[in-house]
């Protein structure tokens, strides 16, 4: 059990680490080594610990949202380009890296051009690494003031193999170069491919964020509660079906094909903005542009851009004004 453990936490058995995730093969997220039991043998105890590390706290949707809106709507970009490939899929043909930089090369241009068409801001959520590579997409960016810069890992590295100590020093690294490129901190984490260690919302809140957006307890905001504790960040979740990546994507070696008519998927999108313009909340948008940058993919994102600014009051906000507003209206 202990060498099967060992390889699949390694990552030479993909498709056994697809199916069988290391956390619960483990007694804890960051894995103990005296401890090899499977999940079925933990006691009731053990697992209502393990399930609770980190709760939904309360809903903190306002009353209201701003300029008389009825549903706050937030498209974020996972800018992820090679590092997504290099540093979760572990990939390192020149074939997978080339789909990485087509995210940079085509996605992007098509991305930014679409958002000025529509005068409305984005969230981009950026590997440290994506900077480097690229730093081109920067100034992209910020030719919209209103856009904002998430914090997104150092390489899409797989926090679920890292020791607390080591997660805390490749987030301060990334952080350097951030700073680098932004000029400022940022204010948002998102984990890599929204996978946490039972460290890592600890860490965010050492960092100083104000918001987090890789969970998925409801589809409202919430405050996030860690060990029983109100840890004072807002939650904005996110939701696969609200993700161009599992749509849209193809990975080999793993099992996950994912190629659907665009029809289909603004369906899917259409129907879940419906639902939350009815309940007054939010919808966020989790995409990349090396998914959502192409051709047909574009077009179809444009045509639900405009659907949704038919409506009467819908608020295109940044995850960060989002989460300023509802943090306001939560100490009121």
């Amino acid at each position: 059990m202990g060498k099967t453990r060992s390889l699949i936490c390694r990552g030479l058995i993909p498709l056994l680490a697809w199916v069988i995730p290391c956390h619960f093969i483990m007694a804890h997220g960051h894995g103990d080594p005296a401890d090899e039991r499977a999940i079925w043998e933990w006691s009731p105890e053990e697992i209502k610990k393990e399930v609770t590390r980190v709760r939904a706290g309360r809903d903190l949707t306002p009353e209201s949202w701003p300029d008389d809106g009825r549903v706050a709507v937030s498209l974020s970009f996972d800018v992820d380009t090679e590092p997504v490939w290099m540093g979760f899929q572990e990939q390192s043909s020149p074939s997978y890296m080339s789909r990485g930089e087509y995210g940079a090369r085509a996605g992007m241009p098509r991305v930014m051009a679409l958002l000025k068409k529509h005068d409305i801001p984005a969230t981009f959520f950026i590997p440290a690494m994506s900077m480097e590579l690229h730093p081109q997409i920067i100034p992209m960016i910020k030719k919209n003031p209103r856009n904002e810069f998430g914090f997104h890992s150092y390489v899409h590295e797989n926090p679920m193999r890292l020791l607390p100590s080591q997660e805390r020093s490749v987030y301060l690294k990334a952080m350097k170069i951030f700073e680098k490129h932004v000029g400022k901190k940022p204010v948002g984490f998102r984990s890599a491919a929204w996978d946490l260690t039972e460290s890592t919302i600890e860490i965010v809140k050492e960092m100083g964020f104000l918001y987090e957006s890789s969970m998925m307890a409801d589809d409202r905001p919430y405050a996030l509660i860690s060990k029983g504790v109100d840890t004072g960040l807002i939650e904005l979740p996110v939701e696969w079906i609200l993700d161009d990546w599992p749509l849209f994507q193809i990975s080999w070696p793993s099992s996950h094909v994912a190629l659907r008519n665009a029809e289909d998927v603004y369906s899917i999108w259409k129907d879940e903005f419906d639902g939350a313009y009815d309940e007054g909340t939010i919808y966020i948008l989790t995409m990349h542009p090396q998914v959502i940058g192409h051709r047909y993919r574009i077009a179809m994102l444009d045509r639900l851009i405009t659907y949704m600014k038919s409506k009467p009051g819908v608020w295109f906000a940044t995850h960060e004004e989002i989460a300023r507003h509802v943090k306001a209206a939560s100490e009121k």
